[in-house]
């Protein structure tokens, strides 16, 4: 088997191998949209037949206050005939170590499988409050502002960014969205698209929240689907639900997403009696690329030292011992050390110790992947339930 980084002349053929795979019909001579933040990794045959492919998309995200470097996975594929014969798994072990000589702190990827991609040392991460909002029985307290929706003279990209950027310092996992990520509201036309995009603005005029939403019909009857919904505060959250409120004739139901933060269950006052039915959604999993960087760039609750080893089958510099001191917050020192170690965790439950999916006491009771050799009381300052969201698909 050869596993390589593809070539331009290889995209022809992971078009069709993706979507043989996958079953989706390839439209043939339709132009590639061109990007210079993807690359794709492939495994062929000894004699050149593509078995598999994924691809590597770049992001910025937010990680405890910095921006980090995520590749995140996609289009991960093999032919039928080549399924179980190591390809995805020979991309893997090439593309993780690339990764990290390139500068990369985190992967991410929505698995088919939780327990297929641990292999490859990634574990669950963001989790997500799916709501189904009866408008019915809707009954968000007033606002003083008002909401406007988006159209071609006016589509709000500028407020609309704002939003976004509050949004994006709230979350690990977030990504860091970049100009050209806003080039929907150039093609605003909600007449043509049946796509609505309402931005709130407060009294003062300050843009608070908005969401983009279809209009759906399931057995429970007319939804309103959000594909986004973002508020800086909670009077920009009970904006939006005043206006699904006056919605509320013609539609039965308001689907969105929030964080699986339990304080935004919270958010509005009137969630009784069947008004909202509340779905916890998987949001991926993460992987730690380079463990070392990631531990400088950690937020800390407080002072202390730990000494971690990590076990990573894939990336070898992350195989390793680390001794870590921290002040007020912030790492002082990260360095490879043959001390003892106080907690053993292979690379995935390291990844979300590290992210911010769970307690230090709650994850050392049930979660797999962790040996505690020294039960060191600072290990809760490195390890604790931060706040977790990702909203992109790649």
């Amino acid at each position: 088997m050869i596993v390589r980084k593809a070539t331009p002349q290889d995209q022809a053929r992971i078009d069709e191998l993706f979507a043989i795979a996958f079953e989706q019909p390839l439209k043939r001579g339709t132009p590639r949209e061109e990007s210079g933040n993807v690359s794709s990794w492939a495994a062929f045959t000894d004699d050149s037949q593509m078995m598999s492919t994924f691809s590597v998309t770049d992001f910025l995200i937010q990680f405890d206050g910095n921006h980090c470097k995520m590749g995140g996975i996609g289009g991960v594929a093999t032919l039928p005939q080549f399924r179980r014969r190591g390809g995805i798994r020979g991309c893997f072990q090439a593309a993780l170590p690339d990764m990290f000589e390139n500068g990369y702190d985190f992967s991410y990827l929505y698995p088919f499988s939780t327990g297929y991609y641990r292999k490859f040392g990634y574990e669950s991460c963001v989790q997500k409050l799916l709501a189904t909002v009866d408008l019915q029985l809707l009954d968000p307290p007033e606002v003083a502002g008002h909401f406007r929706l988006a159209e071609a003279a006016d589509p709000f990209r500028k407020e609309i960014v704002a939003i976004d950027r509050v949004w994006e310092e709230q979350f690990n996992m977030m990504v860091i969205h970049q100009e050209k990520d806003y080039d929907f509201t150039k093609r605003c036309d909600p007449a043509a698209s049946q796509e609505f995009t309402y931005v709130y603005f407060s009294a003062d005029g300050t843009p608070k929240a908005y969401t983009t939403f279809v209009k759906t019909d399931h057995r429970d009857g007319r939804n309103l689907v959000c594909t986004w919904l973002f508020f800086t505060d909670r009077e920009g959250f009970y904006g939006l639900m005043n206006l699904f409120k006056s919605l509320s004739a013609d539609h039965k139901y308001v689907k969105f997403v929030l964080p699986s933060c339990t304080a935004m269950q919270y958010l509005c006052p009137e969630w009784s009696l069947g008004a909202a039915l509340w779905a916890l959604q998987p949001g991926g999993m993460v992987r730690v690329v380079n463990v070392q960087s990631v531990l400088q760039k950690a937020r800390y609750a407080g002072s202390g030292a730990v000494t971690l080893e990590v076990r990573d089958r894939q990336v070898a510099q992350n195989n390793r011992r680390f001794a870590v001191s921290f002040e007020n917050g912030k790492a002082v020192s990260v360095e490879g050390t043959g001390a003892d170690a106080d907690l053993s965790l292979d690379i995935a439950t390291f990844s979300a110790l590290i992210a911010g999916v769970w307690d230090f006491a709650d994850s050392s009771r049930w979660m797999g992947g962790l040996t505690l050799h020294r039960d060191n009381p600072d290990l809760r300052k490195v390890f604790y339930r931060k706040p977790l969201m990702l909203v992109d698909y790649f």
